[in-house]
C-alpha cells in the first residue's frame, strides 16, 4: 500500500502528557524562551452524545487546523486527511509536491505500535483570530482555499459539511527545532497546553521509510536515557485536545442558552 505513495516519508512521533510533559521537556533543556510561540486553533461541529463528544469531522479523518504565530511570521491553516486510505486519495493527490506559500505532504505516522497515514495541505497566509481567546464570540470559518477543499471533498467531506463550523481553541504552544546530533534526524518539539490541565510534548523524526524502525528505536532510546519511559500505547494528542475543548465549548453553550 505504502508503494501508492511517490516520495512518501515516515514521521516518527513520541507523545508524553500531564507532569511528564513537563519533565520531559526539561530534560531535553528545551526552554520557552528558545522556542516558537504559536496559537493553534481546529474546526469542526462538535455535539453531545449523552456522557461523550461527538466530533463528526474528526471522526470522519478530516481535520482543520490554523497556527499563528505570536509575533513575525506568517500563519498557516492545513487540512489534512488522517487517518486516509491510500487506495481511496486521486491520483492528483498521491506526490508530495510544493509551490510559493503551500505544501502537500503524504506520511506515514509511527507512535508507538501505531501506524496511520495522514495526507496535508498546508496554505500559508495572514490568517485572523477564528475566536476570542476566552473561546467566547461566533466563529469565523476557515478560509479554505479550492484546493483544499478539493483534498477534504477526497475523503467525502462535502460543502455542507464545511458549514457553520465551530472554531475550537486556542491551544497555547512552543514549538523548537533543536539541534541534536545523537538523534541524526532532525528532532522537532511541540508542547501543547490548555487550560491549566492539559500539558503534551510530541517530539517527532522524519525519515524515509527504511529507516524508520531505526528512528523509532533511537528517539525511544533518547528519552529512556534520560529517565522517561512513554507508553507503547501512543494516544494522539489531537483527539483528546479536541475532546476537552469541544466539552468546554458545549458547556459554555448550554450555560448561555444557545442552540
Amino acid at each position: 500500500m505504502a508503494d501508492t505513495f511517490r516520495n512518501a516519508e515516515a514521521e516518527v512521533k513520541i507523545i508524553v502528557s500531564g507532569g511528564t510533559a513537563e519533565r520531559a521537556r526539561r530534560a531535553l533543556g528545551l526552554d520557552a524562551e528558545d522556542g516558537k510561540r504559536l496559537t493553534i486553533y481546529f474546526w469542526d461541529k462538535p455535539r453531545a452524545d449523552g456522557d461523550g463528544i461527538r466530533l463528526p469531522l474528526a471522526e470522519g479523518g478530516a481535520i482543520i487546523r490554523l497556527r499563528r504565530p505570536a509575533k513575525g511570521d506568517k500563519g498557516d491553516l492545513t487540512a489534512k486527511l488522517r487517518p486516509c486510505d491510500p487506495d481511496a486519495l486521486p491520483d492528483r493527490w498521491r506526490e508530495n509536491r510544493d509551490g510559493k506559500g503551500w505544501e502537500f505532504k503524504i506520511e506515514e505516522d509511527w507512535s508507538g505500535r501505531n501506524r496511520v497515514w495522514a495526507a496535508s495541505l498546508k496554505v500559508d497566509g495572514d490568517f485572523e483570530r477564528p475566536v476570542d481567546d476566552d473561546g467566547h464570540g461566533r466563529s469565523r470559518r476557515p478560509r479554505l482555499t479550492p484546493e483544499q477543499r478539493d483534498l477534504l471533498a477526497s475523503a467525502g467531506v462535502t460543502d455542507d459539511d464545511l458549514e457553520d463550523l465551530v472554531a475550537l481553541g486556542p491551544i497555547r504552544a512552543i514549538k523548537w527545532k533543536p539541534c541534536r546530533r545523537d538523534l541524526i534526524h532532525p528532532l522537532i518539539a511541540e508542547f501543547w497546553s490548555v487550560g491549566d490541565d492539559l500539558r503534551f510534548l510530541e517530539l517527532s523524526l522524519r525519515t524515509r521509510h527504511a529507516e524508520a524502525p531505526a528512528a523509532q528505536e533511537l528517539l525511544e532510546r533518547t528519552m529512556l536515557e534520560r529517565g522517561l519511559c512513554p507508553s507503547s500505547r501512543q494516544e494522539p494528542k489531537t483527539q483528546t485536545v479536541l475532546t476537552a475543548l469541544a466539552r468546554d465549548h458545549l458547556s459554555r453553550q448550554a450555560l448561555s442558552g444557545e442552540s
